[in-house]
């Protein structure tokens, strides 16, 4: 990957997206983004979704950059990503180790030590952990099909802790 210059990290809620995107920006200088940042803006406390406009203006805006580390699954997004990415990483660890990282997660900003600012209720947490088992059935199966013309720049890990 020493000459991946352009990359999108996609993979289910727990499966390391955003720390694989910190790491591997820090180490070859290139700017990371979470989609799911694409989504909302804050008005003030506020958050406000913006609107699919907005989303693939600053989408287009990324990936029009000579480098960049994109991490997420917002389907609508995958195809323009994929096409200019030199390297597409789908992180696949078993949806029992991605529970427990959203469980650790979830305890960490309960008790203060997390930096999101994004804080789950336990309805929330409940939600994402129905949802990451879901997408073994659904999300999964459509990324592979998504990424398959892209398949010579795919690597799909089962990286585990």
């Amino acid at each position: 990957m020493p000459s991946a210059k352009r990359i999108h990290i996609v993979g289910a809620p727990g499966s390391g997206k955003t720390e694989l995107a910190a790491r591997l920006s820090s180490r070859l200088g290139i700017p990371s983004y979470s989609l799911e940042t694409l989504l909302w803006t804050r008005d003030g406390k506020r958050k406000r979704r913006n609107t699919p406009a907005e989303r693939q203006r600053m989408l287009m805006d990324i990936i029009g950059q000579e480098a960049w580390i994109v991490e997420g699954n917002l389907m609508e997004w995958l195809l323009p990503s994929f096409a200019l990415a030199d390297q597409i990483i789908f992180l696949t660890p078993s949806p029992y180790v991605r529970d427990g990282r959203m469980l650790q997660r979830f305890l960490r900003q309960k008790i203060g030590t997390d930096p999101d600012n994004e804080r789950l209720s336990l309805m929330g947490l409940l939600d994402r952990l129905y949802w990451n088992h879901r997408f073994e059935r659904e999300s999964k199966p459509a990324i592979l099909r998504i990424a398959e013309p892209y398949k010579h720049k795919l690597v799909v890990t089962r990286q585990v802790e």
